[in-house]
């Protein structure tokens, strides 16, 4: 089978769709440790062994696929989507800027199978078909970044809804290191702005700087500072991308004490210093 990449997402977002696949050890190839991976399956069954269980996965079936789990066996015609991105891009690219809405789906090692209707099933496969279709497109087009993340995000808060509306414990699972982390991001989005210190959102919390930098370490393996820059950088593209508005002006507003501290900052995540950024988007 011919696998195409486009080589802006190709490191760390994969939309596939194998049809007649057998081999076991191909499957456990594509499952990658930090990456969450999600398995439609159109026709046939997998098992998943996840730790001392086996996890079985058939027709008009979703699964959010554990990180340590191995496909352990395959009964044939198997037909299935795979939709993979790195933990890390799935974070940066939604979580950072628009809240906690999936993290606990993303995060979540518990294996959970989703049993959906023909409607369901037709509404994800459409879904994919189109993250796909975005992805493989011979020709960079405008927009083109911000139309694959909406399509990967609609997926993600599809499996989501699905997941809460399936599960009605789903919500009462989370543990308190969970909670904390969820109710981080969520403060991010309302005051990262103004408050880009790691303290502000422990005190907040009711909870010491240590425990929450090691308990958003824990569930995200990544920084609490981290999230707190993304979110930062996030709504630079947002103020940048509104001419009304001088650089020293969103510099100010972000809560910078200098122009070229920001454009420091900025640069770090980007490449490019805000200017460029700017210019960039007129082009």
């Amino acid at each position: 089978m011919k696998i195409q990449t486009y080589n802006i997402w190709s490191k760390e977002l994969k939309v596939l769709y194998f049809s007649k696949y057998k081999s076991v050890k191909a499957c456990n190839a594509l499952l990658k440790p930090g990456w969450f991976s999600m398995i439609l399956m159109v026709s046939g069954t997998i098992d998943f062994i996840v730790g001392s269980s086996t996890v079985r996965l058939s027709t008009g079936q979703l699964y959010a696929v554990p990180n340590f789990a191995k496909a352990g066996t395959i009964v044939s015609p198997v037909r299935f989507y795979l939709v993979s991105c790195t933990i890390a891009f799935a974070i940066n690219n939604r979580i950072a800027r628009y809240g906690s809405g999936y993290l606990g789906v993303i995060t979540n090692q518990s294996g959970f199978v989703l049993s959906l209707s023909k409607d369901e099933m037709q509404h994800m496969i459409q879904l994919a078909e189109l993250l796909k279709k975005k992805i493989f497109i011979n020709k960079y087009g405008v927009f083109q970044d911000e139309m694959v993340l909406l399509c990967l995000n609609l997926i993600l808060y599809e499996y989501s809804a699905l997941y809460y509306k399936k599960d009605e414990n789903a919500l009462a699972i989370y543990s308190r290191t969970e909670k904390i982390v969820m109710d981080f991001i969520d403060l991010i989005q309302e005051y990262s702005t103004g408050n880009h210190d790691v303290k502000f959102y422990a005190d907040s919390l009711f909870v010491s700087k240590g425990h929450l930098r090691k308990a958003v370490r824990r569930i995200t393996g990544m920084s609490a500072k981290y999230f707190i820059e993304m979110a930062i950088v996030s709504e630079a593209y947002l103020l940048l991308a509104d001419d009304d508005l001088s650089i020293t002006d969103i510099a100010e507003q972000l809560n910078f004490r200098t122009l070229p501290s920001f454009s420091i900052f900025f640069k770090k995540y980007t490449k490019l210093s805000p200017t460029q950024y700017r210019l960039k988007l007129r082009h």
